[in-house]
């Protein structure tokens, strides 16, 4: 991720409950950009969190909805592990559904406030139809784009540097 000895303690604090759940610990065995979506999600809080700093934001809100705002607990590009739930049937597509998915799964874990429940709900606007409610949830919503801009590219390379030398 980054040097930790230039992440601010208040950092760790906020999400070491979260950090010590097995099923949080399951994040870290599930691929998500050519990661893991623990290493993603722990991106996504730790720049939401700097951001949310200079902004004088709710920090314990925004660091614990950054880290669960891809609580979902399945490799979304292995179809036989989406889960089987009436209204991911409708949809069949993980990025209308995983917000929903990983809210549920974040609340069977963790008491949760509403400025969390939103930044977990909304951070997919705008493929999801309505917008964030806080500033919180806006800060994380645009930071995930941006990391997962950064990761893409990246898995996308590796994906045909593999290829490549395979035949």
């Amino acid at each position: 991720m980054t040097n930790t000895r230039k992440i601010d303690p208040e950092f760790f604090n906020i999400i070491s409950e979260i950090l010590e759940n097995d099923d949080v610990k399951k994040l870290g065995t599930i691929k998500h950009h050519g990661k893991s979506i623990l290493n993603h999600s722990l991106k996504v809080a730790l720049y939401s969190f700097n951001i949310g700093k200079r902004l004088k934001l709710d920090m314990h809100s925004l660091t614990r909805g950054a880290i669960l705002h891809d609580f979902f607990l399945y490799d979304w590009n292995n179809s036989s592990e989406m889960p089987k739930r009436k209204f991911y049937e409708f949809y069949k597509m993980h990025g209308f559904v995983h917000a929903k998915i990983a809210l549920d799964n974040a609340r069977a874990c963790f008491d949760l406030n509403k400025i969390e429940c939103n930044i977990i709900i909304r951070h997919m606007f705008p493929l999801t139809i309505i917008p964030p409610r806080y500033p919180e949830s806006w800060v994380v919503m645009l930071v995930d784009k941006w990391v997962a801009t950064k990761e893409i590219p990246q898995y996308i390379k590796n994906r045909m540097r593999k290829k490549t030398h395979k035949n």
